[in-house]
């Protein structure tokens, strides 16, 4: 018992086990027992300078050729707004995607030349006069799907002044008619990926004792128009925006980040491994770059977001190991390996192939298994047989994006990924 403990805290990584732990802190405070706990107060009493009533919010739809998706995103934003309150900035789409937005008849702007996402979402905020019109904005991925509730619970908790960004929970889109296939297998790792993620770890980040999330996801979330508008979104220089924008918020002090995993949209994850590796390359070059841009200062978010790059960046330099050490145990004839241990000279410790079983595949598996508990996805039994093929990729992009960040530039433009028009379920 002892060894798979220490097997999840290695695997799983340190930053990971204590945010559990505070989720759980807050779950019980927040779910179980909040009446006992909770004192009222007179802030606790909505009052109409903070609260956002449904009319006085705006969804801001960024789109680059998303004929076959984007109606989807619009149908579910009608059912939660006016089509009048619905904005679709199209960035110089090639497609259909304009003719599209407008026969839903919500409002299109076909923006010419291509700009890239970040420019999109200030040409709409600004150039529409979106922050003096609304007091909140959504913004919304278009090959994303909003839950029908999501304002119903995403906007209770603007009644906290202290909240200025609400961080959309992000589920991936299942297949009505599920078979087993190359693809659905990056479905099945993004599934379980959000899963750990997102309540392992936001959940415990976003509480209010804390506040220190490093990300507000690109889509589907919210923020108030008092704080957006002092948000650098087209920062130069940046591949991606959404980790720039939480980065303002916190280096800025403009508020804290709301989180409650029943305000959810459901999107559309890459299914081919060239689409699942541009989009993580985007993803991790965004990360270090916008590190690169703040830099550390003097906070709990960054020193909290110093920690866990920290031990990300040396837990990825370990996974990449993995197949060195699998060959060093074939090669002596699965005997245990001496790891020399930096205490007192040459100490080492006998790591047996038993350990390494356990400490690496197994425990991955076990998340699997935890996953399936929650997503109610068995399917995801299989494919959890070749998960750590896909946390070797990560490892890899991780380590190598890093070094990308003080070299290469961007302009934000984007090129969408394959799409498919396909019935599909959270």
């Amino acid at each position: 018992m002892i060894k798979l403990i220490l097997a999840f805290f290695v695997l799983a990584g340190f930053n990971f086990g204590f945010w559990f732990i505070v989720g759980l802190m807050r779950y019980c405070t927040e779910r179980i027992f909040p009446r006992v706990l909770k004192k009222k107060t007179l802030r606790d009493i909505p009052s109409e300078e903070w609260t956002v009533c449904p009319h006085e919010v705006a969804a801001m739809v960024p789109a680059h050729n998303e004929e076959q998706s984007i109606a989807d995103t619009i149908n579910a934003l009608k059912a939660i707004l006016p089509a009048e309150n619905i904005y679709i900035g199209s960035d110089a789409s090639t497609d259909r995607t304009v003719e599209v937005g407008r026969l839903l008849r919500v409002n299109v702007i076909d923006i010419r030349p291509n700009r890239g996402k970040a420019r999109v979402l200030m040409y709409l905020l600004r150039g529409l006069y979106l922050a003096d019109r609304y007091k909140a904005v959504m913004i919304v991925d278009a090959d994303a799907v909003v839950d029908k509730n999501y304002l119903k619970r995403a906007l209770p908790l603007f009644n906290d002044p202290d909240i200025v960004a609400i961080a959309g929970h992000g589920v991936t889109r299942w297949p009505t008619r599920h078979r087993f296939s190359w693809q659905n297998f990056f479905l099945a790792y993004r599934m379980r990926l959000w899963r750990v993620v997102q309540f392992g770890m936001r959940y415990g980040q976003t509480w209010k004792y804390t506040n220190v999330t490093y990300i507000v996801p690109g889509s589907p979330s919210m923020y108030r128009t008092s704080a957006i508008r002092h948000l650098q979104i087209d920062a130069p220089g940046l591949v991606i925006e959404d980790f720039n924008m939480t980065f303002e918020l916190h280096h800025k002090k403009l508020g804290k980040i709301g989180y409650d995993p029943g305000v959810f949209g459901a999107h559309h994850d890459p299914y081919t491994f060239h689409d699942y590796v541009k989009q993580l390359e985007r993803w991790n070059l965004g990360f270090w770059q916008t590190f690169k841009r703040h830099g550390v200062w003097l906070s709990p978010f960054s020193l909290s977001t110093l920690l866990f790059s920290i031990e990300l960046y040396m837990f990825s330099i370990f996974i990449l190991f993995v197949p060195l050490m699998l060959w060093m145990f074939f090669f002596n004839g699965f005997s245990p390996i001496h790891i020399p241990i930096l205490i007192k000279g040459s100490l080492s410790y006998p790591f047996t192939f038993s350990d390494f079983i356990v400490g690496i595949f197994v425990t991955d598996y076990a998340l699997t298994i935890i996953a399936v508990l929650f997503e109610k996805k068995p399917a995801l039994l299989v494919y959890g047989l070749g998960f750590f093929f896909l946390r070797f990729v990560d490892a890899f992009i991780f380590v190598y994006s890093f070094p990308l960040a003080f070299i290469k530039k961007s302009d934000g433009r984007w090129a969408s990924p394959t799409r498919a028009r396909l019935s599909a379920t959270t």
